[in-house]
């Protein structure tokens, strides 16, 4: 889990790289030739993609023998050639003098740290499990590095670089801090831990589609399937949850046998009956312990599924009770999703030499040690719902899932109270538990019940305040009290010891009453009624009426995210999207403000769910089941998803109206609307094919996309950085065939040609735009459909000074562009052909990578070049 900060490079990357020299030599020439600062580099990976063929490389600037912190650039490199090259905001900064050596050691800055926070500071290490007391943890064998840190006004710091553990409250998190070597003062603090909870915003619009049941019936197709595959029963993608679709029985073994060569079962090469293999290990998390002990290294994961010898995992759910009654079932669900995430993005490029959750590698590159660390039904204990969680450390460092309970359905009225008589206020009342009192008996607790007189005259006489009068009448009934004079652990404490079982307080203003306080002695039930409720009980009792009644446990059916396939595929994108940004050693790159990480994640839980009767303009929520909506809400965003910009008017002008104090979600659900609509453009072009590991259709060409710009695009991204990476893995991957598509895609949302992210690091700086690229740049006008790519000759390929091109389809006057890497059209000729042919010279060409786009009257084909 070690970061790579190293000032050398690593003996790993000089060892496995051969002609490490010549790509030192190409990215020293480039910068040399394109920037005017930076002088001095290290690589800190490099990795050759088999999707664009050629070789991904991260980079860190260095200075004064130090790195700077996030100060990288990613290169693709094709044929010894830069055909791609993107830089963080701050790679290129002008630094001056500054100096070399700390003043603080490095236990000083990490006190300052813990003063700053206001807890006590601890050591550890990072694979020790014993880490839950309140307070901040080091790692001992985590080595704090050196960095020089630039802030926003581009002013720079030696600061210590390191990874803490801060326990504080109910929060048990991973943070990359930066402090200055100076003078101690906390220069930045990321948490690894990304929350995605309850989030309503603008834009709210009911007037939604209705469901059509019989959309999903080809999804309980009979599977063919071995007995010796395990079994589970879950909600079978592309099932989102359960007001989607029924539970299904999955038993085919691994979703993608290359992903997972030994199954979803193996670990430490040996074959096992629980939840736990080489890509997670999910428990049920009831008493928060996973969540609490886990390190980045380590956590504590006892309570695994059991699937017996056949390993049939298959359990029973009863969504109208306490989910922890369906422990099993909940777990089962989350490893299926946390194994079916893995396997699928493994084939858009999501493995281990790029950083993916494993704990072993099979010597394909990567560090492993890392599966995801899954936790169903956890926080519930810390008093935690509502949410959902993940936390990446850099590579080796172990993600944590956490998927919690969300609130019951807003229907669901609890009511642990029943008055049994007399038959004139019988009935079942809501009414809310003392948070100092003992639990609600599961075995009802049925007695008559006393009011508590006291001695003293001061407040009201039921209030329990004071000397009680009738300890005789009280002593095994239920006492009733009224709220006021003094607390309500006094109150209950008082009646408690003139033997009540249990108590009910009265409310004496309108409304409920949540009864806080803390007590070691209570042992009896309390719970707290409204005066309407309460009124006539006082009433029957001053009158000498026997009321009897019942105080007794209510299952609440609380609403269990590890059910929501989009939410759990939502937290896995963050996983996804912090490797792939920036170096795998590294998991600060999306953690400036107008980073787009809760856009990719919306985005991958609405592709992984898509179906093939869902159309451009259907309105798809996030979290609608977590959030006890319909299937056609609009979940946890300000609107549901989709291309109609009636529902969804969203542009990246409402980036800068949102602030940089706001939360990351509503600005990643500006992005998540701009990459839904390019996967609907990508299927207009392409069609849609349900096979997400084999397919070949617009939704797969859209992942590949989306998941190439992630490793092309810059440490720290904005919007436009985002985009061009997304135009440059058209390139890498199409020839640029669909450029014209993607600019048209983000144009119609504000982020066309002129748009303007400003700094990534704010909000609020942004222009939008929603212009497309002059025609001297990209001529959009032209269709570039109509000529067979196989029967398009050019050579030589890679050229020197001059390139021949033939079809026999071609005659007359064609144009021909010569486009570079950034959609620049450098040079645009008509051509007459002769004999079905002609050429182009090149010679006045640097050198690099170019689209070559010929224009016919049969339309337009682009071809790649290399110019040597």
């Amino acid at each position: 889990m070690k970061k790579n900060f190293t000032l050398v490079l690593s003996a790993f990357i000089l060892s496995c790289t051969a002609n490490a020299q010549d790509y030192n030599a190409i990215i020293g020439s480039h910068l040399t030739k394109t920037t005017q600062n930076t002088t001095d580099f290290q690589i800190t990976q490099n990795v050759f993609n088999e999707k664009t063929n050629g070789n991904q490389l991260h980079i860190q600037r260095v200075y004064q023998g130090i790195p700077i912190y996030t100060a990288y650039a990613t290169y693709l490199v094709k044929n010894n050639q830069v055909q791609w090259a993107a830089q963080s905001e701050i790679f290129d900064a002008n630094l001056g003098s500054i100096e070399t050596t700390p003043q603080l050691s490095f236990e000083q800055a990490a006190q300052k740290l813990a003063q700053t926070e206001g807890l006590n500071l601890y050591q550890a290490k990072s694979t020790d499990t014993n880490t839950t007391k309140q307070g901040i943890y080091t790692f001992t064998d985590q080595a704090p590095q050196i960095n020089y840190y630039i802030d926003e006004n581009k002013q720079a710091y030696l600061a210590y670089v390191f990874l803490v553990k801060i326990n504080k409250d109910e929060h048990f998190d991973l943070y990359d801090v930066v402090v200055d070597a100076k003078t101690g003062t906390v220069l930045e603090k990321h948490n690894q831990t990304l929350s995605c909870g309850f989030n309503h915003d603008s834009f709210a619009n009911e007037s939604l589609d209705t469901f059509n049941k019989s959309e999903w019936a080809w999804l309980y197709d009979a599977e063919d399937a071995t007995n010796e595959n395990p079994s589970y029963n879950v909600f079978k993608l592309p099932v989102e949850a359960p007001t989607f679709g029924d539970r299904t029985i999955y038993n085919q073994g691994a979703f993608n046998t290359t992903a997972s060569p030994n199954g979803w079962h193996n670990f430490d090469g040996t074959e096992n009956t629980i939840t736990r293999g080489n890509n997670t290990r999910t428990v049920h998390d009831h008493e928060s312990i996973g969540y609490q002990t886990y390190s980045g290294g380590n956590a504590t994961t006892t309570d695994y599924v059991d699937g017996g010898v056949n390993r049939n995992f298959d359990f029973p759910v009863d969504r109208n009770t306490h989910p922890y009654n369906y422990k099993e079932a909940s777990a089962t669900n989350l490893f299926y999703m946390s194994n079916v995430m893995h396997d699928i993005f493994y084939r858009y490029g999501f493995t281990e030499e790029f950083g993916n959750f494993q704990a072993d590698n099979y010597g394909k590159g990567g560090t492993g040690n890392d599966p995801v660390i899954s936790l169903a039904q956890t926080g519930f204990a810390l008093g935690a719902t509502d949410n959902a969680t993940f936390s990446t450390p850099s590579d080796g460092g172990h993600p944590r899932m956490a998927m919690y309970l969300w609130s019951p359905p807003t229907t669901f009225a609890g009511k642990p109270l029943t008055i049994n008589s007399p038959s004139g206020i019988s009935g079942d009342y809501e009414a809310l538990e003392g948070a100092f009192s003992a639990p609600l008996p599961t075995t009802p607790l049925t007695r008559d019940l006393v009011l508590v007189r006291k001695n003293e005259t001061t407040g009201t006489p039921y209030d329990a305040c004071g000397t009680i009068s009738n300890p005789s009448e009280v002593n095994g009934k239920i006492a009733v009290v009224l709220r006021g004079d003094c607390s309500f652990v006094e109150k209950v404490q008082n009646a408690q010891d003139a033997g009540a079982e249990g108590v009910i307080v009265v409310n004496n203003v309108a409304g409920s009453i949540s009864m806080g306080g803390e007590s070691t002695t209570i042992t009896i039930p309390a719970i707290s009624v409204t005066n309407t409720i309460g009124n006539p009980i006082v009433s029957n009792l001053e009158s000498n009426t026997v009321v009897n009644g019942t105080i007794k446990f209510i299952d609440i059916p609380y609403i269990d995210g590890s059910f929501d396939n989009g939410i759990v595929a939502h937290e896995y994108g963050h996983g996804i999207s912090t490797r792939l940004t920036g170096p795998r050693t590294n998991s600060a790159c999306l953690s400036n403000t107008e980073q787009m990480g809760e856009g990719w994640s919306d985005f991958f839980g609405l592709m992984i769910t898509q179906l093939p009767t869902d159309t451009a303009t259907k309105n798809r929520g996030i979290g609608t089941f977590a959030v006890n909506q319909a299937t056609t809400g609009r979940g946890i965003r300000p609107t549901p998803y989709t291309t109609n910009m009636s529902v969804n008017p969203v542009t990246y002008a409402n980036v800068a109206s949102y602030g940089n104090n706001d939360s990351p979600h509503r600005t990643g659900y500006v992005w998540a609307t701009m990459l839904w609509d390019l996967n609907w453009k990508m299927i207009e072009n392409y069609g849609f094919t349900p096979d997400l590991l084999n397919g070949n259709a617009g939704n797969t060409k859209a992942l590949d996309l989306v998941m190439e710009g992630l490793r092309l695009q810059p440490c720290r991204p904005g919007f436009v950085d985002g985009r061009d990476a997304i135009l440059a893995a058209d390139v890498a991957l199409n020839e640029g065939a669909n450029q014209c598509d993607i600019w048209s895609v983000f144009a119609r949302r504000g982020l066309g040609y002129s748009a303007d992210q400003g700094s990534s690091n704010s909000r609020i700086d942004g222009t939008a735009a929603f212009d497309m690229p002059p025609a001297e740049v990209l001529n959009c006008e032209l269709k570039t459909t109509d000529i067979k790519d196989e029967s398009f000759k050019l050579f030589p390929n890679p050229a020197k000074d001059i390139v021949h091109f033939y079809d026999d389809s071609l005659t007359g006057k064609i144009k021909v562009e010569i486009v570079d890497m950034v959609g620049r059209v450098v040079s645009s000729e008509n051509v007459e052909l002769q004999n079905n042919r002609n050429s182009i010279n090149t010679a006045n060409l640097p050198k690099g990578v170019y689209v070559l786009k010929f224009h016919t009257s049969n339309g337009t084909v682009s071809k790649k070049l290399i110019k040597n």
